[in-house]
């Protein structure tokens, strides 16, 4: 296999876990707490309550990437949004920035632009374009997995196909 190869997101999700799934946890778990809040309380609530709970290496999505998953699944959910109550917000929609599944795939694997790049024309951050990817069952390519993932994804190939 060649580092363009696609990793399905069923093998990933078996060998690796979930992408983001502490921070949908915790969405799911406080988002009642942050309702109505203004996005940037609600967005660092739960990051202060992940960065509590978990060191930076045991998370599933990295850094910044973190924050811009976190405020991605509340807006989705209608916990926060850019318009505050009628007010003009700071906040600029994530939900809007999203391409359909179709610029995705086309973006991502006819034109084999990086996640950075894709994230760079819709002003993200490149762990959240990987998870529209995850949401539209777009796999991603093998160079997109440290060494150590790949290694534990084709352990987990090797075992599936006995």
């Amino acid at each position: 296999m060649g580092d363009r190869d696609p990793v399905s997101w069923e093998t990933k999700v078996a060998a690796l876990g979930s992408p983001a799934s502490e921070i949908e946890e915790y969405v799911e778990e406080m988002g009642d707490d942050v309702q109505g809040r203004d996005p940037y309380d609600a967005v660092k609530a739960i990051h202060d309550a992940l960065s509590e709970d978990f060191a930076e290496a045991d998370r599933t999505v990295p850094g910044l990437g973190e924050v811009f998953v976190t405020a991605y699944l509340l807006e989705r959910k209608g916990i926060i949004a850019p318009d505050n109550n009628g007010l003009e917000s700071e906040y600029r929609s994530l939900v809007e920035r999203r391409p359909d599944g179709e610029r995705l795939d086309e973006l991502f694997w006819k034109r084999e632009r990086t996640l950075w790049w894709i994230a760079v024309l819709v002003g993200v951050h490149p762990p959240l374009a990987s998870y529209w990817l995850y949401e539209d069952d777009i796999p991603l390519m093998e160079r997109n997995y440290t060494d150590e993932s790949m290694e534990r994804i084709r352990a987990y190939r090797d075992a599936k196909n006995g």
